[in-house]
């Protein structure tokens, strides 16, 4: 009888082990996929934002491609617009000056049949005068 109670209280006792291993076994794996579950959600995590950087730079890139495009071409615009009001300008100011010079080249020539007249005018005084001494000179001889 002792010897039965001995034999079944080991077999109680290597029963209750082998539950214990198998229940630190089942522990085991149960931590074991929980950890490969939240590893397995960190890489998904990096992966996503990984993904998302690269998504990111590349519509950046691409922005920032378009908005030079949109400065330079306003750039050009706007330089070809001033250059456009610059040349008006200057062909405004250029036929304002050759309009001047036009009326400044018409004085000249006015003053200039101004001066002839103006020289003949007095050379025609004073051959009037050489003339008119040269007759008194003459009255002066033919009275002696």
């Amino acid at each position: 009888q002792v010897i039965t109670n001995l034999t079944q209280a080991l077999d109680r006792q290597k029963e209750r082990t082998e539950l214990m291993r198998r229940l630190t076994m089942w522990r085991i794996q149960h931590v074991k996929a929980k950890q490969e579950e939240y590893a397995n959600r960190i890489a998904d995590r990096h992966f996503q934002t990984a993904l998302m950087k690269k998504v990111w730079a590349a519509w950046r890139s691409l922005s920032e491609e378009k908005w030079k495009e949109k400065v330079a071409k306003a750039c050009q615009l706007r330089a070809e617009n001033i250059c456009v009001q610059l040349t008006n300008d200057y062909e405004a100011k250029i036929a304002e000056l050759t309009a001047t010079l036009e009326e400044t080249k018409a004085e000249i020539l006015r003053l200039h049949s101004e001066r002839e007249q103006y020289e003949g005018t007095t050379k025609k005084a004073f051959m009037r005068g050489v003339c008119a001494l040269g007759l008194e000179a003459m009255t002066m001889f033919q009275g002696k």
